[in-house]
């Protein structure tokens, strides 16, 4: 496979995550100081926040809960329909600050402009150079002046950068989900087992993952093949695309949320002056 030549194709991508996993945060996403950061960002006056890839909102409940006004925007109608399973119970006027829309924000043009916009998750990687360029300026577009992009991006260590680059036979990474997730079938316990494939030249990273959901008499009751491919952008071509499209620098930090970011990933934060 020429992981250059993959497509980046909406519906494939859009099918790719799954709700329930993502809400159990099946994979190596730090969540907690994911959220944590955003929201800290945001602390003060109410705003009106665009959520870039919203998902199941996540980080849009946590906001609305700080008192801002969010609207959310995603290409996964499943995970939308999540987001509005919880919409429903919450308090009316809670419910009012809150609202969301099925689509891709580079095809789709906002019609408003906003306060702050936020993309998290490592929802960038998911744009070749290209597409950031373009999401970059339509994020500034719809800012108010003085207004921030908050975005963040995964470190990837270069020793697991180097396993994926790695001829085969890969080690296989694995984790599982104790706690299991809700479904017509019941509580569901879920494993995963997956490999990675890398090209250093062009920084696209392909994830091959396995889910297999097993019931409470220990039996196989569904198995799911994902694949993904992420642009593992360096930090300097991400504040390059900032900068060109106009914003300014406030500041990077580690994913740890104390640490000196290193040459890819970490938590940025971005103004457009």
């Amino acid at each position: 496979m020429n992981l250059r030549d993959m497509t980046l194709d909406p519906p494939w991508l859009a099918n790719f995550y799954d709700p329930a996993l993502f809400d159990a945060s099946a994979g190596d996403a730090d969540s907690a100081n994911t959220i944590a950061w955003y929201r800290e960002q945001l602390r003060g006056p109410a705003r009106q926040v665009l959520d870039i890839g919203c998902g199941t909102g996540r980080l849009a409940l946590p906001l609305l809960e700080d008192g801002h006004r969010v609207h959310g925007v995603d290409i996964s109608e499943a995970m939308l329909g999540y987001l509005a399973a919880k919409a429903g119970a919450l308090a009316p006027q809670v419910r009012a600050r809150l609202s969301w829309a099925h689509g891709s924000v580079l095809d789709e043009p906002l019609r408003e402009t906003f306060d702050a916009l936020v993309a998290a998750d490592d929802f960038v990687t998911h744009f070749d150079r290209d597409q950031l360029q373009r999401f970059m300026a339509i994020a500034h577009a719809a800012l108010r002046p003085g207004g921030q992009l908050l975005t963040d991006m995964r470190e990837r260590a270069a020793a697991r950068l180097a396993a994926a680059a790695a001829p085969f036979p890969k080690p296989m990474q694995s984790h599982g989900l104790s706690g299991g997730i809700a479904s017509e079938q019941g509580q569901l316990h879920v494993a995963m087992m997956g490999w990675e494939e890398y090209d250093p030249e062009s920084r696209w990273l392909v994830s091959h993952q396995l889910y297999s959901f097993i019931d409470s008499q220990g039996r196989e009751a569904r198995r799911d093949w994902k694949t993904i491919r992420q642009r593992n952008h360096s930090n300097a071509e991400l504040v390059e695309a900032a900068q060109r499209a106009g914003f300014a620098v406030e500041r990077i930090i580690g994913r740890d949320l104390d640490g000196v970011p290193g040459e890819q990933g970490g938590f940025f934060q971005l103004v457009r002056p």
